[in-house]
């Protein structure tokens, strides 16, 4: 059970201003919450598989189709630096010149 000085404790540590009326709404609340935890512990679940989801769910593809590309120099238009025809970025990998 969470007491008015574990809520204020929290909200200190969230860097929280709470009215008074606050700090019981958030008592009232996260007591709740943790009671509503305790009540799906008592439920029985020995004979059921785990699962990951609670629906079936698949991946979605859709066929790859071949369409029309952006023209480079558009494309390269939209860059801060270009060299060469290519984009110019930091270098990230030491010791390579």
């Amino acid at each position: 059970m969470i007491d008015r000085e574990e809520v204020m404790r929290m909200a200190r540590l969230a860097r929280l201003e709470l009215s008074e009326e606050e700090i019981e709404l958030y008592l009232r609340d996260l007591n709740g919450f943790l009671a509503s935890g305790r009540k799906l512990q008592q439920v029985d679940v020995g004979g059921l598989a785990g699962t990951s989801h609670a629906l079936t769910v698949g991946t979605v593809l859709r066929p790859d189709q071949v369409g029309e590309s952006l023209p480079q120099a558009a494309v390269l238009a939209e860059g801060p630096e270009v060299m060469d025809g290519y984009f110019k970025v930091p270098r990230i990998v030491e010791g390579q010149e």
